[in-house]
């Protein structure tokens, strides 16, 4: 049963997670003149048009960031088993705030090295969609609990 209302969920945090890869998670700013920008890659100077740095915390970022995609779609092929699906959807939820952890402190970290003296960052779309990733995984989660919980009370009724 693949159509049930959690596997919606399960493909918007796999797609959430997958549309990270290609949006910046940051701008760096000084007087209101964008210096650089900070995504999975590194860091990219606009200024003088250089690849300055790689992502400070780029190991970790990476495998939260495959995670954050592998993960749904594990779990979405887990359906007919919910007990496992249950618990992989759990384990993406702690990868999901562990990945959002590494994006802020990637980017705080990369305006230290890069642009110590005084830009500020401005958070893009690519930081939030991992946010918007966690909801989803909560109603996963209670939509597989729901699942559950009906199989259950039919095998009292047997």
């Amino acid at each position: 049963m693949i159509q049930r209302v959690q596997s919606i969920y399960l493909l918007l945090a796999a797609l959430c997670g997958l549309i990270t890869f290609f949006l910046p998670y940051a701008h760096f700013n000084a007087d209101s003149l964008k210096l650089g920008e900070y995504a999975m890659f590194g860091v990219w100077n606009v200024q003088s048009d250089v690849f300055e740095l790689a992502a400070p915390l780029g190991f970790p970022e990476w495998v939260f960031g495959i995670l954050s995609v592998l993960v749904p779609t594990g779990a979405l092929l887990l359906f007919k088993q919910r007990p496992r699906q249950l618990i992989l959807v759990r384990f993406g939820l702690l990868t999901g705030m562990a990945y959002v952890c590494f994006i802020f402190f990637g980017a705080e970290a990369a305006q230290a090295k890069v642009f110590p003296d005084g830009s500020e960052i401005l958070y893009h779309f690519g930081f939030y969609l991992p946010v918007i990733s966690l909801p989803f995984y909560f109603l996963a989660v209670r939509g597989i609990r729901k699942d559950e919980a009906l199989v259950r009370s039919l095998d009292r009724i047997r």
